[in-house]
């Protein structure tokens, strides 16, 4: 039987620099896809918004954030900002809302609009029209409370000669059920995304590699 022999000297020390190569430049590669995928994330997330709120605010759209990854540290967080976690939270998860300050400092629980509320375009109450309705507690503007001898439900009322329009309705509770998917707009990037990143970024690497 004839005998093969294969010298490979001349290929082991190039195929041993270009896994050192790999090694060096692939904590970059990832980090860089990651970060990439991340920010797509972002923007989907602000896009989906409009899927499942009715007429999201700005504050809604442009509530979601990113802590960046680095070669140090392969992790990267999409979430929403501290000003809308609290917010945000019960609609993705669902549950009871949190107070907001403004009910808070009325002492009542949680509040909704009344009839003579004056709304935004989302049909939401603005900071303008909730200082403005505060402002007049004790003069134009009235609490009544649980058990009130006007026999009105417990709220923030406007008084205009002998009639009352009712701007702020105190509610016991306000619970939402999940309706914003989160995770499943950040887990659908990911799988179109993140691959396609990883490649390129790992080519580039390699490609300026020193």
């Amino acid at each position: 039987m004839a005998n093969l022999k294969l010298d490979l000297t001349d290929t082991l020390a190039p195929a041993v620099a270009w896994t050192r190569s790999m090694q060096k430049q692939l904590p970059f590669a990832i980090s860089k896809a990651l970060n990439d995928t991340a920010f797509d994330a972002r923007t989907s997330l602000s896009g989906a918004t409009k899927q499942y709120f009715d007429k999201p605010t700005t504050f809604t759209q442009k509530g979601f954030g990113v802590e960046k990854s680095s070669k140090a540290n392969l992790t990267v967080v999409v979430g929403a900002e501290t000003k809308r976690a609290r917010y945000l939270r019960t609609q993705i998860s669902g549950g009871r809302r949190g107070q907001k300050p403004f009910e808070n400092r009325l002492g009542q629980g949680r509040v909704v609009p009344g009839a003579g509320a004056r709304l935004n375009a989302s049909g939401n109450l603005t900071l303008a029209a909730i200082k403005k309705i505060t402002a007049g507690i004790g003069s134009t503007h009235f609490i009544a409370e649980p058990g009130n001898p006007q026999g009105i439900g417990p709220g923030v009322y406007q008084r205009k000669g002998r009639s009352i329009t009712p701007l702020l309705i105190f509610i016991d509770s306000a619970s939402y059920s999940p309706r914003f998917p989160m995770l499943d707009v950040v887990s659908k990037v990911y799988q179109r995304r993140y691959g396609q990143y990883f490649r390129t970024s790992l080519e580039r690497a390699l490609a300026t590699a020193r």
